[in-house]
């Protein structure tokens, strides 16, 4: 049986059937993802580091196509948004104009005890919701009761003034169970990997292609960070300019901008 070191150091069985079912989600057919599986069983060692484990699954992705390697990327992509979570807020308010919600990050809101920086103010019809973003930079942390508790007295103290405001919390990663049974008992939304199943974070994601730029494979830390910086956070923002523009704005060479911008088409 092949191992696999977690980030965390636990050391894991591979598991053959994950690997599919995470194939077939970025969209990849069943008979597909097999012959991919079984390129990848092959080239792995009896022990592997899940880092390079991913980057033989991402290369063999690409010899498929491009926008699949991408697809797989998503998870990572999200944490390179870091080390900080300022970037995960303004590219989570990104996904929320998607679907039709006004924003307003970083917005100070009187309680009745103290004030308090929200991350992001949520307007949509008569919704009026106030944001926590919980942003992880490392793999293997979960968002827990803490962070939950922690939303939870900030929205009572807001609500006694603020009555009609609803409160929302936003992870990157997993949510412990604990925090998820509290968040339900006290009406707290919450938005985080895997959930909740229809309206996860991937899934808001997926369904209307808002990938952050990090998703592009010819990017790098430097890249990343001076697109953020000028406000070029989703793919989409690539197309609002012409190639020299992005360049000039940001002081990236203009045929890495170029060459994010062909990535990026793969994804829309």
């Amino acid at each position: 049986m092949k191992k696999v070191i977690k980030k965390t150091g636990i050391i894991e069985d591979f598991d053959e059937n994950k690997l599919i079912q995470s194939l077939i989600n970025i969209g990849i057919d069943d008979e597909t993802a097999q012959k991919i599986f079984q390129k990848v069983y092959d080239q792995i060692p009896n022990l592997i580091r899940a880092d390079d484990l991913w980057k033989i699954i991402v290369k063999e992705l690409k010899k498929y196509h491009l926008s699949f390697a991408m697809k797989y990327n998503l998870k990572k992509a999200i944490y390179k948004l870091g080390p900080w979570g300022f970037p995960f807020e303004k590219y989570f308010a990104k996904i929320l104009a998607a679907y039709g919600y006004e924003t307003i990050i970083n917005e100070w809101i009187e309680g009745n005890c103290l004030s308090y920086e929200t991350d992001i103010v949520a307007i949509k019809g008569d919704e009026r919701y106030i944001i926590e973003c919980k942003f992880h930079n490392q793999e293997g942390i979960k968002s827990d009761i803490k962070t939950v508790l922690y939303v939870f007295g900030k929205w009572i103290d807001v609500k006694e003034k603020y009555p009609y405001l609803k409160s929302w919390l936003v992870t990157n990663t997993k949510i412990t169970d604990e925090g998820i049974k509290f968040a339900e008992c006290k009406n707290i939304r919450i938005t985080a990997w895997k959930h909740p199943p229809n309206e996860s974070l991937e899934k808001l994601i997926e369904n209307k292609f808002i990938y952050p730029v990090t998703i592009l494979l010819s990017g790098n830390k430097f890249i990343y960070s001076k697109l953020i910086e000028n406000n070029f956070v989703i793919i989409q923002d690539l197309f609002r300019y012409k190639p020299e523009e992005i360049s000039k704005i940001t002081q990236i060479d203009l045929n890495k901008i170029k060459n994010l911008i062909e990535e990026a088409k793969n994804l829309t």
